[in-house]
């Protein structure tokens, strides 16, 4: 019988912290074979590719608490629209609400101005 002597720590090995944490995530087999070939091309092992890519990764908020106010408001004026709408087509006298969508259009476009400029589509 033979004996192999076993590897011995690094010396940087006790300073370095400890990775205590999995995160895991389900890939569709493509998604993986694009993940795997992206690791292949950087030359990196698949644990050290993905802590890079989720470390460094650009993180943006879907929404501010003020830009979802904001959209609530836009969604309730676009409500109120469709009322008026219904009503013009109901009584067939666009008159009478023609005043009233021209006053909601200037309120959306101060709403739409007010909204950060992630929800603009320019």
């Amino acid at each position: 019988m033979t004996f192999t002597k076993r590897k011995s720590a690094s010396k940087n090995a006790a300073d370095k912290p400890k990775k205590l944490r999995v995160v895991s995530v389900r890939l569709t087999e493509e998604e993986y074979q694009q993940v795997v070939e992206n690791c292949r091309k950087a030359g990196r092992k698949l644990s050290d590719f993905w802590r890079r890519a989720l470390l460094n990764a650009k993180i943006t908020a879907l929404a501010t608490p003020e830009d979802m106010a904001i959209l609530r408001q836009i969604g309730s004026m676009s409500n109120n629209l469709n009322q008026l709408a219904t009503v013009a087509n109901a009584t067939k006298d666009f008159k009478l609400v023609s005043w009233e969508v021209q006053t909601r259009s200037k309120e959306l476009k101060t709403l739409y101005n007010n909204l950060s400029n992630d929800w603009k589509h320019n």
